[in-house]
């Protein structure tokens, strides 16, 4: 019985051992994965405010000192959706309607930015975006 207690103690140790460094490993693994999933999440917004810029820019026609000023407007809306969408207090709804907020600000933002010709042309685009939200690609809008 002493021998068996001499072997089994070790034995025990040893698969304990294993099984702590497989938890562990699994935790770095799940911290790793969600650092990289909001990295890339991170880099997709980042991705679409370029092209927002672009988009802006294009159906504008924006002068260097504007691209600058709405590509700083942009990044600090980005930064502020990032906020809102991790804040664990707000509800799913509450979050939405503080992205909202933050979206029409940077948008007053922009817009105060403008010649007249070039706020007529912007409201006439958000005009346009507004009417095909809730539409999906594949289904024609409904009449009004």
């Amino acid at each position: 019985m002493h021998k068996n207690i001499r072997f089994g103690v070790p034995c025990f140790a040893l698969v304990l051992f294993f099984a702590c460094s497989l938890v562990a490993r699994a935790q770095d693994t799940g911290t790793q994965q969600s650092t990289s999933q909001a990295q890339a999440q991170t880099a997709m917004h980042q991705g679409q405010h370029a092209n927002r810029l672009e988009w802006l820019s294009k159906q504008l026609n924006l002068t260097d000192e504007q691209k600058a000023k709405v590509k700083s407007i942009l990044g600090d809306e980005g930064k502020q959706m990032q906020t809102a969408r991790e804040d664990t207090s707000l509800s799913q709804a509450q979050k939405q309607d503080k992205m909202k907020e933050i979206h029409a600000n940077a948008d007053s933002q922009i817009n105060d930015l403008l010649t007249t010709d070039q706020q007529k042309k912007f409201a006439e685009l958000k005009a346009q975006m507004k009417s095909h939200q809730g539409t999906k690609p594949d289904e024609p809008k409904q009449p009004q």
